[in-house]
């Protein structure tokens, strides 16, 4: 059984934490930075009576205060502030309950989510003008924060969590009410200057996100300010159309004075932002670590790896020097095929912890060579086998992952989708939702898989139909594959694969005893389980973003004699590896809770993640928010 919500909001550390934050907000806020400097001197009994308040549910927030925000033009922002005690409470609620509304939020939505903000609703505006859009639907919401509907917003948050816990104390903190020069009233909606608020306000206008996505407009959404780009004025009322018409169905409206169509070539400025038909620039690599140390790929057949005067040395069968780097600058090896690797590299390499992992030559998981274990590995290894024996705890992680792993599929079509073809992918996007509903009432292995590959149809399916046609796939096919975008999957599968192997074995489990893929083949299950949530995350989406870039093409597809199938040519191996690594040297934050690095480090960090759920029968598996 899991620990309660509640006992997380209460715990000291949840509360101490909470309480760090509020210090950092005050400080840029003269007005409301008095209150915290005289509540500085009694935290520590402050907030251990607060633990007590939450824990016997006596605890009762306080009327908030009236405060005149100026606005970075003119005028003033009107917004009501709770008391410290109670920015403090619901600080340690955000915490805890974000990872959990953060999965189901939309690709569009970039206000208030950690790990995104102005820079990136920015650059994804500017990504759709280089993409071919010129024209940009702006509107906002009528009076967003008052008009939102507090039963709806509360209801829709209880629903995502896990028990029942909180549902008292979200209901105190979401109907408030505020002392004005009047004297109190009540707060109509939700007041606009509490921590939770934002997080309510994403949640009720998610089904906005949703429903632009899914007729194919890859809207920008922060808070309540919305550009939808377009190609044209005809796209751009649709749009809008498809925005009032979300909206009513909640009791909202869109604010007319600030609704118009203009395009790239006008000008119009959007949060802050003055837009044209060049400026602001395309960032391409906006947030990519360039790491010191890289992965190395090896795929020369014949060749050989050897370690020399601290330099890794690659030389080819005819033993001509390939590639020639400083050792400090490998972090793993990957060798592909028939490539030698001496007894000293092999020694060195692994006497650094570097991984080795090997691929066959068409991009197949062979295997990996692990530096030593810890000594806590056998601990570790207990409690996998003890979860993976456990059905209910088996099947909770599964649910959880499956589910991830449809929401990551469905965000990666819409990404993808135009509204000239919204309508075909209409079936498959409905069919993928209801999978997402089904997956909690998984009571079996079997039934955990059976709803995976149920929504994989339907994703391929749709995949098909965002795919120029000359590359030929119809669907999802292996061993062998029949295509160019099989091959490239497959390839890249393969890759990830070894990534989640030796993330695995580095966090101290055993990749071969899965939770919900049977370990009784010769294939490392569980490290299958912690990759499907990263199949369409990475590698779906780095060989999707190369076929419609036109990058990937036929071309690179190759048949060999005597043998079916569509094999990658070295020239796309290449360009795929090239592409994954910018896939996985990408920083971003937010995608899971309290954690910001690349890609990469996700991997690891998720299966540390999954060690911990072995190893504690409290904990809860979240899956990762797309970033």
């Amino acid at each position: 059984m899991t620990t309660p919500l509640i006992s997380r909001v209460v715990h000291p550390d949840s509360l101490s934490s909470a309480w760090e934050k509020v210090q950092e907000a005050s400080a840029t806020d003269d007005d409301v930075s008095g209150s915290v400097a005289r509540f500085r001197p009694v935290a520590d009994e402050r907030l251990a009576q607060l633990a007590q308040a939450l824990a016997e549910q006596t605890y009762r927030p306080k009327p908030l205060a009236q405060v005149e925000i100026p606005k970075p033009t003119e005028g003033f922002r009107v917004l009501d502030v709770p008391p410290v005690i109670d920015r403090i409470v619901e600080r340690s609620l955000l915490d805890v309950v974000a990872p959990y509304v953060d999965p189901v939020l939309g690709a569009s939505a970039f206000g208030y989510r950690p790990g995104l903000g102005v820079v990136d609703a920015v650059q994804r505006l500017v990504l759709e003008r280089e993409n071919g859009q010129r024209c940009v639907l702006r509107t906002d919401v009528a009076d967003c924060f008052p008009t939102l509907p507090r039963d709806l917003a509360v209801g829709r948050l209880t629903a995502l969590l896990p028990d029942d816990s909180l549902t008292w104390v979200i209901a105190l903190l979401t109907a408030r009410r505020t002392n004005t020069r009047r004297g109190l009233r009540e707060v109509p909606g939700l007041p606009q200057g509490t921590a939770l608020s934002p997080l309510l306000c994403n949640l009720v206008l998610a089904p906005v996100d949703h429903a632009l996505a899914d007729h194919g407009f890859h809207a920008v959404r922060f808070a309540d300010d919305i550009a939808v780009p377009c190609s044209g004025s005809d796209e751009a009322s649709a749009a809008l159309r498809i925005i009032k018409s979300s909206l009513k169905e909640i009791g909202m409206t869109v604010n007319q004075e600030k609704t118009e169509v203009t395009s790239f070539d006008q000008g119009f400025c959007f949060l802050g932002e003055d837009f044209g038909p060049t400026y602001p620039p395309l960032v391409a690599e906006l947030r990519v670590e360039e790491p010191l140390a890289r992965v190395l790929y090896v795929g020369l057949q014949g060749g050989r790896v050897r370690v020399q005067a601290g330099r890794i040395v690659v030389t080819t069968k005819d033993d001509v020097e390939a590639l020639n780097v400083p050792s400090s600058h490998v972090s793993r090896l990957v060798l592909f095929g028939s490539v030698g690797l001496t007894a000293g590299a092999r020694s060195w390499l692994l006497g650094q912890a570097v991984d080795i992992v090997f691929l066959s030559c068409r991009g197949s998981y062979l295997g990996v060579a692990n530096a030593a274990s810890s000594a806590l590995r056998a601990q570790r290894l207990k409690a996998q086998i003890a979860t993976a024996e456990d059905p209910e705890r088996a099947m909770r992680f599964g649910r959880s992952v499956v589910q991830a792993k449809i929401r990551h599929q469905i965000t990666l079509v819409q990404r993808f989708s135009r509204p000239d073809i919204a309508e075909d992918l209409a079936p498959d996007l409905e069919l993928m939702r209801a999978m997402v509903k089904l997956a909690p009432g998984a009571l079996s292995r079997d039934e955990v898989m059976g709803v995976e590959g149920a929504a994989a149809k339907a994703y391929f399916r749709a995949l098909a139909k965002l795919l120029p046609p000359e590359v030929g796939f119809s669907g999802r096919t292996r061993q062998p594959p029949l295509d160019i975008v099989n091959a490239a999957l497959g390839y890249t599968y393969a890759i990830l694969l070894g990534e989640c192997v030796s993330a695995i074995v580095a966090s101290g489990l055993e990749p071969a005893i899965g939770l919900i893929h049977a370990d009784s083949e010769r294939r490392p299950s569980l490290a299958l389980d912690l990759m499907e949530e990263f199949r369409p995350y990475v590698a779906d989406q780095v060989v999707v973003s190369l076929v419609r870039r036109k990058s990937l093409t036929a071309e690179h597809g190759r048949e060999k004699s005597g043998e079916s199938g569509v094999w990658l040519t070295k020239a796309g191996k290449n360009l795929v590896v090239d592409a994954y690594e910018r896939r996985m040297l990408q920083v971003t934050g937010g995608a899971m809770a309290g954690f910001t690095g690349t890609l990469r480090r996700h991997v690891y960090r998720q299966a540390q993640k999954l060690a911990r759920y072995v190893q504690d029968p409290e904990t809860d598996w979240i899956g990762l928010s797309w970033r």
